[in-house]
């Protein structure tokens, strides 16, 4: 799977101007990509990546030269077949992908019981049928009679371009080559998730409540309204405007799971603006292959304390468990994760999701341990 790689060429395109850092609030750190181009600066580039993942997990991209175009055109798709009837949303509703493609009606933050407000569409890579069985992952489905395929893929073609240095920076600073990151995503099942807030949630109930994102980063180009909101340093809820020209990248749990906690996992949410508004936003999930390993590395471990914090695992192993507390596995997903062992390795770091245990229990395939854990704490 060959990405066009992002080149200086492409990062001066667009002239956001260079007060942009203003923009974003003092505790947010921001990071310039004209400097992992530039070889004189490209250390700091890494360094100051490096020390918002540790302090944070997360920071602003400034200078990114992100394809404005393409971002309108995926919206104003996204607005369109948003505002179909339901009906015809679901037609490429697809449970047995576990939520992975097509339409979503909704889904809840791990460990929430409130339901988020929102509804999104899930689009994977544009690859061949025969890419896809080769790649363990899901094609896309696409609706009849209606043009969402050609925007969608445009916007997720401009997006992935991004990654590349991402990658090559968190890399870098872990004391891997620079490929490491980009090996692992470059056939991963990297996702665009198009989400509509609907406007006025309830009053029990949120856009989306707080959480961190399960992949190994997440970039949020622009959104069509407010509503974004980190948790900072000091305990605070930071509200997140993203200008053009510009995005924000969040540090996931499997990027956490891998360096051991030396990366943290962002914690955001999504909080309804007033004024009667809806509100839409385009983000991509970097995920790795299904079976790439992302048990803690060595060196993780022994800059955050010389103990093993977190489970060995792949990036399948993790993600199931997820789609089972989000509540979008399908029942075979389920009675896999039962018998995959991964719930026991998590219990041994106390990292299990309370949530997908009970699902287990429901379903009749809790282990003796896990059932054990759910008596100890209810």
């Amino acid at each position: 799977m060959q990405i066009e790689p992002l080149s200086m060429t492409h990062v001066t395109e667009s002239r956001a101007s260079e007060h942009t850092p203003a923009i974003f609030d003092a505790t947010i750190p921001v990071v310039d990509m004209n400097d992992f181009f530039n070889p004189e600066t490209r250390g700091k580039f890494v360094a100051e990546l490096a020390q918002a993942l540790r302090e944070v997990g997360f920071f602003a991209v400034v200078n990114t030269g992100v394809d404005v175009a393409a971002l309108d055109n995926a919206y104003d798709a996204a607005r369109a077949f948003f505002a179909l009837d339901i009906a015809e949303k679901q037609k490429i509703q697809c449970p047995h992908f576990n939520g992975q493609r097509g339409y979503v009606p909704g889904e809840s933050a791990k460990d929430e019981k409130r339901g988020d407000f929102k509804e999104f569409l899930h689009i994977g890579r544009p690859v061949s049928s025969e890419e896809s069985a080769r790649m363990g992952i899901y094609p896309n489905v696409w609706p009849d009679n209606f043009e969402l395929e050609e925007p969608m893929k445009a916007l997720f073609q401009a997006l992935e371009r991004h990654m590349v240095p991402i990658q090559e920076a968190m890399a870098e600073a872990l004391g891997e080559a620079s490929g490491f990151f980009c090996d692992m995503t470059k056939e991963g099942d990297v996702l665009l998730r198009a989400i509509h807030y609907p406007a006025n949630p309830p009053s029990d109930s949120i856009w989306a409540a707080q959480h961190t994102d399960i992949d190994l980063f997440t970039i949020l180009p622009r959104a069509t309204a407010r509503g974004l909101q980190v948790l900072n340093d000091a305990g605070e809820w930071i509200d997140v405007v993203v200008p053009d020209n510009a995005f924000i990248i969040n540090g996931g749990d499997m990027l956490e799971n891998i360096t051991n906690g030396e990366f943290r996992s962002s914690v955001h949410r999504v909080v309804d603006c007033g004024g009667n508004t809806e509100r839409y936003s385009m983000v991509l999930f970097v995920h790795p292959r299904a079976d790439d390993d992302l048990t803690p590395l060595p060196q993780c471990i022994a800059r955050t304390g010389g103990v093993q914090k977190y489970a060995q695992a792949t990036r399948w192993d993790l993600l199931e468990e997820r789609l089972v507390d989000l509540g979008l596995a399908s029942p075979e997903m389920i009675q896999h994760l039962g018998a995959s062992g991964l719930m026991e390795r998590l219990l041994d770091v106390d990292r299990a999701s309370v949530k997908a245990m009970k699902v287990l229990r429901a379903h009749g395939v809790a282990s003796d341990r896990v059932l054990q854990r759910l008596a100890e704490i209810e």
